[in-house]
């Protein structure tokens, strides 16, 4: 039974979780609706005296507080289409046309027991749809991947004369390799290049992370792209060859002039200081790398290749 029950669910979960953008569009019009709807009766009832306003008082207040707070949290992923009109439509039409089945100005009975039962279970299943979409939109937020930058290494490559000494070793001069790379916005526009010399290259960069309470608020992370530096795929390599990094013009929220960086610093310092590890406005600052990115193939051929670097819940990261 406990199965049969499980199974149940789950399709219900399922089910909700394909028509997201629609059962959101829908919850959202009815809080907003219901909210207005209260203030209308409150207004077509103010000459039957203060009692009967006494019910329409705390839900006007109620559901505009949860169409705000629900809104805040899923309209980020919400899109409003021409299906999540329709629904929203609907659900507005549905809650004016309640209004046509309320009784005369004259008529002051008391609502039936079957007329509570059924507003209750209208406003529990509203509810019980907010709290699944909100799940799953929370889920989206802390999860989904944001694109910051294209590395697209070209597989043109030049010879660079290198002189350098590696650590107990005496100065070496050789020719190496070098890749050319490019660094593009996610829309594609250049904004850096490089000639790199190694097997490999990635991203520094310093990112806020954000509590998850406000990164399923809508309140993505903050970035700021520092510089990019060359890898190797062996440990000898590693140890035996140069290694250089090459400057990435500022990118990213975090990315300010000079002249404020040092108030921008005192600022997320003093609020990090604040807030503690366990707390929903939780802020934690750290310096990341991406993964490195392949300029050669195992068999040392050149590559030519674009990858998203990405902007994840644990930092830098490439797709």
């Amino acid at each position: 039974m406990l199965g049969a029950v499980d199974r149940f669910v789950a399709g219900i979960l399922g089910a909700v979780v394909q028509v997201q953008n629609l059962v959101t569009a829908f919850v959202l019009s009815a809080f907003v609706a219901l909210a207005l709807r209260a203030l209308v009766v409150m207004a077509l009832d103010r000459s039957r005296g203060p009692w009967a306003l006494v019910p329409q008082v705390p839900a006007a207040p109620f559901f505009g507080v949860l169409g705000v707070v629900y809104g805040v949290f899923a309209a980020p992923l919400l899109a409003w289409n021409a299906g999540a009109l329709g629904v929203a439509a609907l659900a507005a039409g549905m809650v004016a046309g309640s209004l046509l089945l309320r009784r005369g100005p004259g008529e002051r009975r008391l609502p039936s027991l079957t007329g509570l039962l059924a507003r209750a279970v209208v406003v529990l299943s509203l509810l019980l749809l907010a709290c699944v979409t909100l799940m799953r939109a929370g889920f989206l937020a802390l999860t989904q991947d944001r694109p910051v930058m294209l590395v697209e290494v070209t597989g043109e490559t030049g010879r660079q004369t290198v002189r350098w000494a590696p650590a107990d070793a005496p100065h070496r001069e050789e020719a190496l390799e070098t890749h050319r790379v490019l660094f593009k916005t996610p829309e594609g526009v250049a904004v850096s290049e490089a000639w790199v010399y190694g097997d490999q290259v990635a991203v520094k960069g310093r990112v806020l992370r954000l509590a998850p309470l406000l990164n399923a608020a809508g309140v993505p992370n903050l970035f700021e792209l520092q510089f990019a530096h060359n890898g190797y795929l062996t440990f000898d390599r590693h140890n035996t060859y140069p290694h250089r990094a090459f400057p990435l013009p500022p990118s990213g929220p975090l990315a300010v002039h000079r002249w404020w960086r040092p108030v921008q610093t005192a600022l997320l310092e003093r609020w990090e200081r604040g807030t503690a590890e366990g707390s929903g406005w939780a802020v934690r600052s750290a310096t990341t790398e991406s993964t490195f990115f392949p300029l050669v193939d195992e068999g040392g051929t050149p590559v030519r290749r674009t990858y998203r670097l990405v902007l994840t819940p644990g930092g830098l990261s490439a797709s």
